[in-house]
């Protein structure tokens, strides 16, 4: 019985580490398994043409960009197209016949309805606007019975208007006076207050920004971000341009911000320069792989450093 039970449980840990196994491998293969990117593109006048294809796991996963043809995003799992934008779904003529008639045969019971429903309106309407022209003709002799009956009495108007003028005195005009020059001296205190805050803030910020702790947390954030560009860089990289801005002074700051990178780009990129015209045509061709483990060291990096979460508290001014 003993054995038996050590022969399951001796299966069972196998088992577990198979898995374990694989999953560590699964890991691994994320991490350091690199995702290959590759474009290619060109322009002659109006025509634009663009190709890219990002691969993972030796072309396993691919996924693919092209335009204007077919213009679209195909993904294919090992081989197997799964996902495709330019794929429309299609429909039986029998069901879209279907849907048709339904769709007719509501429409015609719709009318029909929509008829009835009109007359009754219209019945119910004309019987409404000739007992609302009764009401308005009892009215109109109504008004005109009491008008006759009632004289119009100007002097009670003439005198009311001069009771209203008496009431704007001398004092009132006077408190409404020191009302408003209270309330510019208040916006004038809180445009002062404001702008001492605004001082003390900028003069807060400029204190963290220049610390030396800081300003060394700037140089170890730069050097990252650095290496995570030079990770994620082209490894091959060919150009073609013909380009001009049409201006020849700003045509010539471009031919010298092409020399300073001269030394970078080497001759896998030529540059002609149009004086005259403004062109912008040639063609292009790069491919690079980008690591998920370099990312994930680097920015891994950036979340641990005390410095940065120091730094997020002094800009929060949590302390």
């Amino acid at each position: 019985m003993l054995h038996v039970i050590l022969q399951i449980l001796a299966i069972i840990g196998i088992v577990l580490l198979c898995i374990l196994g694989l999953f560590i491998l699964l890991v691994l293969l994320i991490l350091f398994v690199p995702i290959r990117y590759r474009a290619e593109g060109s322009k002659s006048g109006e025509e634009i043409r663009l190709k890219v294809r990002v691969s993972y796991l030796l072309r396993l996963i691919t996924i693919r960009f092209e335009y204007p043809k077919p213009g679209s995003v195909i993904a294919r799992l090992f081989g197997i197209k799964v996902f495709d934008t330019a794929k429309k779904p299609k429909e039986d003529g029998d069901r879209k016949n279907k849907k048709k008639k339904k769709i007719e045969n509501v429409c015609d019971s719709h009318d029909e309805t929509v008829q009835k429903t009109e007359a009754a309106a219209a019945k119910t309407e004309k019987a409404q606007t000739d007992a609302v022209k009764a009401d308005k003709a009892d009215i109109a002799e109504d008004t005109a019975a009491e008008t006759e009956a009632e004289p119009v009495n100007e002097d009670s108007s003439d005198t009311a208007e001069e009771e209203v003028k008496e009431k704007l005195s001398f004092r009132d005009k006077i408190k409404k006076i020191i009302y408003t020059i209270q309330k510019f001296c208040d916006k004038i205190k809180h445009i002062k207050d404001t702008i001492k805050e605004i001082a003390e803030n900028i003069s807060y910020y400029k204190k963290v920004i220049t610390q030396t702790e800081n300003e060394k947390l700037y140089g170890r954030v730069k050097d990252r971000i650095f290496k995570v560009l030079k990770s994620i860089r082209p490894r091959v990289l060919r150009a073609s341009l013909h380009v001009g801005t049409g201006s020849p002074d700003t045509t010539g700051y471009l031919c010298a911000l092409y020399g300073m990178l001269l030394p970078v780009l080497g001759n896998n990129v030529i540059l002609d320069a149009d004086f005259e015209e403004a062109v912008w045509e040639g063609e292009f061709f790069l491919k690079g792989r980008i690591t998920v483990f370099t990312l994930l060291r680097h920015a891994v990096g950036l979340l641990l450093d005390k410095q940065l979460r120091v730094f997020v508290k002094q800009l929060k001014r949590e302390e």
